[in-house]
């Protein structure tokens, strides 16, 4: 049966069907999880809450919601007098019926979902005044503000606890140990020794706050990045698998820069002025020392930025030539073996391997020099404090006290600094590995945002191509043909060749490619106009290399969500050849599948 807008998009006027809403989710059973929800409802451009909400509650400024209700079923609510409640049944095909409001209160869970359509300009100024579009990555990164705030906060009372240690030297040097005040040097070592406690505590709750961040970021953006990956293009798939794996694994040190290491470095950086106006109070000119170091510290780190850039974007590249390389000969392992390939590949892997050492260690001793040079300076800094302080306390301008706790906070002045030379030489990287993450979620969609799809319930079958060219880059046409007409019904055989374009036209006709010159329709609407989940379910496709995925045969044969019972899929193993098959082996349904070496060619 073709599928319903659902009740919830229909009198919105997004009149999407299930099929569209639902196509490429992470199903549970068949069903949509309640946390995607929101995620679903995007593709109709609208927006939805899912909240808490006593039925009595909901105003009908807020009509229609969705009502979850305690059986698992749902409604929608689009009309609340008081008494009665007007309500949308899925399997009414639209109708709508009244009932007593008590009666639906007692059937409903208490979860509602609200939702508005959003605004669609009509594009008749262009560009004027709009928005920028959200960035994928610092958008959802900058609405976590609340998270950056107390770690902000965290680290605020933590450097003022952190003053307590050098102010407890300076009275001790000055007042308890010329008076020989023991007793107020045991009431001065119980308040900085609380101090210190505290300040540890507030470091580690402001490291799993950090930690907390991570993982929010980690589970909202890593499902939107994969989701992207699976929704790409066949064209627009990239030609080597080593560097598209490698650009989605650095996403973990992209998102472990912006919520780990540079977050705390950040949250902490602004107290080094405090720090330095602490000094400047207590021992005057001496401060000219930290704030002579903290420059020797930041600049070399900023003048080794373009080399480091360079490095980094050469490690990068090597190393996702390398990862192509292992994945390629692994990948064909028994045709490198039945060729006798294996020192080609081996040579391959030399190659690269010395020149991913070559620029590793470049980067390494860069790292590395930047941060014993950051080493240096600190170690100076306190030295110089020490030798300023001696004659500010030789003018009688600064107490011993004084200088103690000036090379104290000098040191805690200059720390946040120490760290800040590693992080511009891991910033080079994360920049390089952002563009390759840019790259890869800018490439061409099945399902561009904006766009809106026609929607075929029912596909006939009638193909009518005209014109259709289609080649690989600066090459010859792969597919040129001037007419085709297929109707609905007929069979067609495509013979030729090889590289005669047989399987490039079966992609054409299956929207897997989209022709670059002519028209091809399918039932009098271009193909590239076809919803894709239309498509998708519509057209039957077999590729040339049947791909079977880790797990068991059941879930090999249900990789759509379907959930066919036991006794459909051995009637389709029936028809296939591979029932008798099947049934004889000791596992059934449940054989395991390890890729495609588990079966032969003709088994799969």
């Amino acid at each position: 049966m073709p599928p319903r807008a659902p009740p919830l998009c229909r009198p919105l006027g997004r009149p999407l069907g299930d099929a569209e809403l639902v196509a490429g989710m992470p199903l549970e059973h068949g069903r949509l999880p309640l946390h995607l929800v929101a995620r679903a409802l995007r593709r109709a451009a609208i927006t939805a809450q899912v909240t808490r909400q006593p039925l009595r509650r909901i105003d009908r400024y807020l009509l229609p919601a969705l009502l979850l209700l305690d059986d698992g079923r749902a409604l929608v609510l689009v009309g609340n007098d008081g008494e009665h409640a007007e309500v949308l049944v899925p399997q009414s095909d639209g109708g709508s019926q009244r009932m007593p409001l008590a009666e639906l209160e007692a059937l409903y869970s208490g979860t509602a979902v609200f939702a508005k359509c959003r605004y669609r300009p009509d594009g008749r100024v262009g560009d004027y005044a709009s928005a920028l579009p959200e960035h994928w990555f610092f958008g959802p990164l900058k609405r976590l503000w609340r998270s950056y705030a107390e770690v902000t906060a965290a680290a605020l009372v933590a450097n003022v606890l952190a003053v307590a240690s050098a102010l407890f030297a300076m009275q001790v040097y000055d007042r308890v140990v010329p008076n020989a005040a023991f007793d107020t040097l045991w009431i001065l070592a119980s308040g900085v020794a609380l101090a210190i406690v505290l300040d540890g505590v507030l470091r580690i709750m402001r490291g799993h706050l950090l930690n907390v961040l991570g993982k929010r970021l980690e589970l909202q953006l890593s499902p939107l990045l994969f989701s992207r990956v699976l929704s790409t293009r066949v064209a627009a798939k990239p030609a080597s698998m080593g560097a598209f794996s490698t650009q989605v694994r650095e996403f973990e040190s992209v998102r472990e820069f912006f919520t780990s290491s540079s977050a705390a470095l950040i949250s902490d950086l602004p107290f080094v002025a405090i720090f330095l106006l602490i000094i400047a109070v207590i021992g005057g000119h001496v401060v000219w020392v930290p704030l002579v170091a903290c420059v020797l510290m930041i600049l070399p780190g900023l003048l080794t930025q373009r080399l480091l850039g360079h490095l980094s974007r050469q490690n990068l590249r090597e190393g996702a030539m390398k990862n192509g390389v292992l994945l390629e000969a692994f990948e064909h392992l028994e045709t490198v073996k039945a060729t006798r390939a294996e020192g080609r590949c081996l040579h391959q892997w030399e190659t690269l391997t010395g020149e991913l050492a070559g620029t590793a260690m470049k980067t390494h001793t860069l790292a590395s020099t930047l941060s014993y040079s950051a080493s240096i300076v600190q170690q100076l800094c306190y030295v110089g404090v020490v030798v300023f302080g001696v004659y500010r306390i030789s003018e009688g301008a600064m107490t011993v006290g004084g200088l103690v706790a000036c090379s104290i906070l000098a040191s805690r002045a200059i720390a946040p600094l120490s760290q800040a030379a590693g992080i511009l030489g891991r910033w080079q990287h994360t920049k390089v590995a952002m563009e390759g993450l840019d790259q890869l979620m800018s490439a061409e969609q099945e399902r561009p945002q904006g766009k809106r799809f026609v929607h075929k319930e029912r596909l006939q079958g009638h193909y009518r191509l005209e014109g259709v060219r289609l080649a690989h880059g600066d090459s010859p046409p792969v597919v040129d043909v001037q007419a085709l007409n297929i109707r609905a019904g007929e069979r067609v055989a495509l013979l030729g060749g090889n590289g005669a374009g047989k399987s490039t036209l079966l992609r054409l006709l299956s929207g897997l490619l989209d022709a670059q010159a002519g028209r091809l329709l399918l039932d009098d609407v271009s193909l590239t106009q076809i919803d894709p989940a239309d498509r998708q379910r519509g057209i039957g496709y077999l590729p040339q290399d049947v791909a079977l995925f880790h797990g068991s045969l059941r879930d090999n044969l249900n990789l759509e969500n379907a959930a066919l019972g036991d006794e459909e899929l051995l009637e389709t193993l029936d028809g296939v050849g591979l029932g008798a098959f099947v049934r004889g082996h000791p596992l059934g349904l449940d054989m395991p599948i390890q890729g495609n070496a588990s079966l032969s060619g003709g088994q799969r």
